[in-house]
């Protein structure tokens, strides 16, 4: 038997919502803690992770634009976060490479979104916890 719903769940605009207010928090709790936002944190994974990378690839991964990657790249080299210059290949690229006080900040970071994420597997209950992020994962890489 189908199970009735409403016509119109706006299920893109809670997640807008939810996005939005988790965004706010860990932005002032990261602030606070580690002097970053959610954004320059996510950069600063990613260089941790997976080394140097084209301008162009952390846009790609993280679904940002390229201006807002331009942007943000500046903001945290002028807070000696990340050191930006030519790619040796490709003259219109830039390589984007950690620094000692970036890989800092991004450990502390990684501790205060960690604390986050606990808080919100308590608050969700393991069973909710594992299904949104199974359809989390589903729209991450499936749009």
């Amino acid at each position: 038997m189908a199970r009735a719903r409403a016509v119109d769940r706006r299920l893109f605009l809670l997640l807008e919502i939810a996005a939005r207010k988790l965004n706010r928090d860990a932005d002032a709790r990261l602030k606070s803690v580690a002097g970053v936002t959610s954004a320059q944190a996510a950069v600063l994974f990613l260089l941790a992770r997976r080394g140097e990378r084209r301008m162009g690839d952390i846009g790609e991964m993280l679904s940002l634009h390229p201006p807002a990657v331009t942007g943000l790249v500046n903001r945290m080299e002028a807070l000696g976060l990340v050191t930006k210059m030519a790619s040796p290949t490709d003259k219109r690229s830039a390589i984007v490479s950690l620094t000692e006080k970036g890989r800092a900040l991004g450990d502390t970071a990684d501790h205060v979104l960690r604390d986050l994420n606990t808080e919100l597997e308590r608050r969700l209950g393991e069973d909710d916890a594992d299904m949104l992020h199974r359809v989390l994962t589903r729209l991450a890489v499936d749009f």
